[in-house]
């Protein structure tokens, strides 16, 4: 009798620490899937900074070309030609910042994307694991209730007696 309940304890207190896990890997999932989605909203956010910086590229090279075209086409007076110059060399300066700064956003956003590949990856396996513990605390539940109603038959026999 005192090893049933013994075994009843033992099966209740798995059955618990099981339920426990699974309520664990839960908010873990949760997490992570907060965290993929946090991600992805960076990723489209640096994609659209990418967009929009290679648009900025585009206008500034052909800023650049225009005005490469009025030095060619140049007017004969030096100082205009001077500032010209200025201006190509601090356009060419912002075009070199815009290329440096749209590869940084290109390298950030493939990182993010790496990284949210992973957190897919660890969510799949999270929901898997968890998959596995409800599964074993089904059977550990119907175990305990098999063991209940035995312990529950054996009880009323020995009433009977």
């Amino acid at each position: 009798m005192d090893k049933i309940k013994e075994k009843l304890e033992k099966l209740r207190v798995e059955s618990e620490t099981h339920l426990a896990a699974a309520q664990k890997a839960e908010a873990e999932v949760k997490q992570l899937k907060d965290e993929l989605a946090k991600r992805d909203t960076e990723v489209q956010n640096l994609n659209n900074k990418v967009t929009l910086l290679q648009e900025d590229l585009d206008r500034t090279e052909k800023r650049v070309e225009e005005v490469k075209l009025k030095k060619v086409e140049g007017d004969k007076e030096e100082s205009l030609s001077e500032s010209l110059q200025r201006k190509i060399k601090m356009l060419e300066n912002q075009l070199e910042d815009k290329e440096r700064s749209w590869r940084e956003a290109t390298d950030k956003a493939r990182n993010t994307e790496l990284q949210a590949e992973q957190f897919e990856r660890k969510a799949k396996q999270l929901d898997g694991e968890k998959a596995d513990l409800e599964k074993r605390l089904e059977d550990m539940t119907a175990k305990y209730n098999t063991v209940k109603a035995e312990l529950e038959s054996t009880l009323k026999g020995l009433e009977d007696l």
